[in-house]
């Protein structure tokens, strides 16, 4: 019967059906095949619908929206301009600005495609004209936008949190340190490429007057990532609340205090919500058939086997997880993935005594990488099409930069302390 889905659901994306429609018929196929599992098709079919009926997963929709408003009104670039001053004319200031803010819209859209449209397309331009190689630009701020759905909020972590039935509360704390230690390495990583190639920051020098009004009028934006992740830290919203919070108050920045917030500029951002969301809705519900027929065919146990087999070590184990994850992250998207799989290596991380919330944070950092490695990446793409970069110029370029984020994730997995150290000392 595995067999039998397996092989449905690849021959379906090898002909390039849409990802949802594919699992779909996978799974249909396996109930006409194998009448025995006819019994469970009204059920399954049930569950697909009720899984949707979650509180949690309407912070998707908010999440995306947020976003959405953040690059129309203006937000995202008064961010950056922060960034540019904080970064200042060193060796790579203006690719070190483009991290640095992807950093700071991460803390508040929870995409990485989201993040490196936004900051991309502010960014790159003038990364440019100040000399940086175009390809170079492109793959930086893909590379950059890959700790949008690390930092929380995250959309993969929501959906990681309700897929596995973990707290996507102690998901967005646990994603911190590791959001800052990506940011990190791909700083360092920047500044020795710069300082190779002459690459430095924003050549215009600013007074101290004109220093201090790009900070004053930032200061409405910079406010959101406080607002947002100070009140999941102390608790006070849940990530859903959050995020509606986060669309109410940039409705109200974005209409009186930036007043670029037209009809048309919100009717734009809601349809943009809406299609994105719904996409992701109904590959959630195609995605939770499909991970109870693999529950039913026992495919955890049988990957747990086969892995043991290899090795009885729990660290070489969980290496050969995040291996598998990689190749799959090429192939495809960070949310099916994780829909697909999680229900898959969760237990078999569990069984090893490894703590969920860590593994998942593991996940999503692995599969985060994999925006940025063809063929499927959508942040590759989109840093691509922003600086006029040809594939091949793209692709030499991002090599290292995805050597760099691994050098992260292996940290992590090294030093769990990394992702475990901030929930435990909030008492979670």
């Amino acid at each position: 019967m595995i067999a039998a889905l397996l092989v449905s659901l690849a021959v379906l994306l090898f002909l390039s059906t849409p990802i949802a429609a594919s699992i779909g018929f996978a799974c249909v196929s396996v109930f006409k095949m194998f009448p025995q599992f006819a019994t469970y098709e009204v059920v399954l079919g049930q569950s697909s619908v009720s899984s949707l009926d979650s509180f949690t997963l309407l912070a998707i929709p908010y999440f995306m929206l947020m976003g959405s408003l953040m690059e129309r009104t203006g937000i995202a670039e008064k961010l950056v301009d922060v960034a540019k001053l904080v970064t200042g004319d060193r060796h790579g200031g203006l690719g070190a600005a483009a991290i640095v803010a992807s950093m700071f819209f991460a803390a508040i859209s929870g995409s990485g495609p989201a993040t490196v449209a936004a900051v991309g397309g502010i960014m790159i331009a003038p990364m440019l004209r100040q000399g940086y190689h175009r390809a170079y630009s492109g793959s930086l701020l893909a590379a950059g936008s890959t700790i949008g759905p690390v930092i929380p909020p995250s959309i993969p972590m929501v959906m990681f949190g309700v897929t596995v039935g973990v707290s996507v509360t102690k998901m967005f704390i646990g994603g911190f340190f590791p959001g800052f230690l990506m940011g990190g390495c791909l700083l360092v990583y920047n500044y020795l490429v710069s300082k190779k190639h002459g690459y430095r920051g924003n050549v215009v020098t600013l007074s101290k007057e004109e220093k201090r009004k790009v900070i004053v009028s930032a200061i409405p934006a910079m406010l959101m990532p406080v607002i947002v992740l100070g009140g999941i830290y102390a608790g006070i919203f849940t990530p859903t609340e959050c995020a509606a919070v986060g669309v109410v108050y940039s409705l109200l920045i974005g209409k009186f205090i930036y007043k670029n917030l037209s009809l048309k500029k919100l009717t734009d951002a809601l349809f943009e919500a809406a299609i994105t969301s719904a996409t992701v809705m109904i590959l959630f519900g195609s995605a939770n058939v499909l991970g109870r027929l693999l529950t039913i065919g026992g495919v955890s146990d049988i990957m747990r086997s086969a892995l043991l087999a290899v090795s009885q070590n729990r660290v070489i184990v969980l290496i050969l997880i995040n291996l598998i994850l990689l190749v799959i992250g090429m192939f495809l998207d960070t949310i099916s993935s994780i829909l697909i799989f999680a229900p898959v290596f969760a237990p078999i991380a569990a069984s090893l005594g490894f703590d969920p919330v860590y593994f998942g944070v593991i996940m999503v950092v692995n599969l985060c990488i994999g925006m940025i490695t063809p063929p499927m990446s959508a942040n590759f793409y989109i840093g691509q099409r922003l600086a006029g970069a040809t594939f091949e110029e793209m692709f030499k370029q991002t090599v290292p930069l995805v050597g760099t984020l691994l050098v992260a994730l292996a940290l992590m997995i090294l030093f769990p302390a990394i992702v475990t150290a901030l929930p435990a000392l909030l008492g979670m």
